[in-house]
């Protein structure tokens, strides 16, 4: 409807271009004329206006034809959109022709296969074959009346053949038809059973849902008693740390005691030996051989029995303590070779190594205490660094439970919308079912009702028990028949 009303309104628009354009001739032809004819009568009055009159005309002319040429190029170019626009919308009709055929066809199809594929239309169809067939046996047997009577025997052999026929196929068919009612019955309890099934799955899946969330809550109780148990145990490890510590530190002040003790031997030790040299010394005179030899082993011993002690000391004081022997050593044998005159000198080294044997140890002292004191801020430190990470790692326990909480929440939620979905996906297949089951239903009772019209009215007497259904088609025929009548 629409296509013919634009192509209308372009066969119009092109008529009024046309009318237009003949308009516009006339009156370029009035002009012409009207330049001609003043041309001729003022020919004759000066050259110029002539020339003048010429050249006018002559560029009216050629207005004329360019204006002719765009005319012919525009109603050219119209032509070609009006016959592009014509095809497309030729081409649109015809496509929409073809889909509807084919949409027709299918249709066809549909219900072409319904009705081979119904097993009720079918049965109508023989119950009216059936009564087409009584009604060519009565015609028949209303020709035979007036036969021979030899005949009437075979006849009536013939209609008793028929009418076992008949019964075997009536019989036949409502056996089909209780076969029928049994599957239809059948196909409802198994329609039943499946309703029940999905709901027996959908009790089973609500119940391995609060299963899974009871173990999901027992995992959680059990991860929050671990988590109890671990700061727990941390604490008493704490505390074990710290009596540890506490007993270090005390066995520590007991080992420098014992240190400071055994300093004090080594320094009486060490003062016993510087006396026992200086006496040597005094009578080295008279025992220079003898007794530098002695003084030799006794330093030898004294240096090994030196170095057995400082060994189990520290490293730095052992050091110290063997180059100052080995220097008093030498000393000591240098004295011998100089005798008396590195006596004084002697002395000065032994104070001056005193000396600085009391520095060494004032410094290792002011170590030691610089050390305890290092350990026991490293020791806090790490008590702290204990104490951040287990406060760290219990902030990452509980965002590891909330996530943890927050993926089974998810799970149930994503399994809850799956079985919605399902249960949607269920529902809206049954009701697709039921559309197509009704559709299926509507065209078999459209084809029973066709079939009815054309074969019922005139096999009204010979329709088998049955064929009418409902008490609308004994009122569509009982409505044929006075039609039939009235007619």
């Amino acid at each position: 409807m629409s296509g013919g009303m634009r192509r209308n309104g372009l066969l119009r628009a092109q008529d009024d271009r046309e009318v237009k354009r003949r308009n516009e001739e006339l009156q370029r032809g009035a002009l012409q004329k009207y330049t001609s004819d003043d041309v001729m009568l003022h020919g004759n009055y000066r050259y110029d206006d002539r020339a003048e009159h010429v050249r006018r005309e002559r560029e009216a002319r050629q207005r004329a034809q360019e204006e002719q040429k765009l005319d012919q190029l525009y109603t050219a170019h119209k032509q070609r959109e009006y016959g592009q626009q014509q095809a497309q919308e030729d081409a649109k009709i015809a496509s929409h022709l073809e889909r509807t055929r084919k949409e027709s066809e299918r249709q066809q199809r549909v219900v072409q296969r319904i009705r081979n594929e119904s097993e009720e239309l079918r049965a109508l169809s023989e119950k009216l074959r059936a009564a087409e067939m009584n009604l060519e046996r009565t015609n028949q047997l209303k020709e035979r009346k007036m036969l021979q009577s030899r005949e009437k025997e075979y006849n009536a052999s013939y209609d008793n053949l028929m009418e076992n026929e008949r019964l075997k196929k009536v019989a036949a068919e409502e056996a089909k038809q209780v076969q029928r009612r049994q599957d239809q019955i059948g196909a409802r309890l198994v329609q039943e059973e499946q309703v029940a099934e999905k709901k027996e799955m959908q009790r089973a899946a609500m119940k391995e849902f609060e299963r899974e969330r009871a173990a999901v809550d027992e995992i959680v109780g059990r991860i929050q008693e671990e988590d109890t148990a671990e700061m727990k145990r941390k604490a008493a490890k704490q505390e074990e740390t710290k009596r540890w510590v506490e007993k270090f530190l005390v066995e520590r002040e007991v080992e420098r005691n014992d240190a400071r003790r055994k300093e004090q031997e080594e320094e009486a030790r060490i003062k016993a030996y510087g006396n026992e040299v200086e006496r040597r010394r005094m009578d080295a005179a008279a025992k220079a051989k003898s007794k530098a030899d002695d003084q030799a082993r006794v330093l030898d011993k004294l240096t090994r029995t030196k170095e057995e002690e400082m060994r189990k000391a520290e490293e730095m004081e052992d050091l110290i303590n063997r180059l100052h022997y080995e220097e008093q050593e030498q000393k000591f044998r240098a004295q011998e070779r100089a005798k008396v005159d590195k006596q004084q000198k002697s002395r000065l080294e032994m104070m001056q190594a005193n000396d600085y044997q009391k520095q060494l140890k004032a410094q290792r002292r002011q170590k030691e205490a610089e050390e305890e004191e290092e350990y026991r801020r490293r020791m806090m430190e790490k008590y702290s660094e204990d104490e951040r990470i287990d406060q760290e790692n219990k902030m990452r326990r509980e965002s590891n439970m909330r996530d943890f909480k927050k993926e089974v929440e998810h799970l149930a939620e994503h399994k809850q919308g799956l079985f919605e979905a399902q249960q949607r996906q269920e529902i809206a297949e049954q009701l697709h079912r039921d559309e197509e089951d009704q559709q299926r239903s509507d065209i078999i009772e459209q084809e029973r009702k066709r079939m009815l019209a054309e074969h019922a009215a005139k096999l009204i007497d010979y329709l088998p028990k049955g064929v009418l259904q409902k008490p609308e088609d004994l009122e569509m025929l009982i409505e044929m028949l006075s039609k039939k009548m009235e007619a």
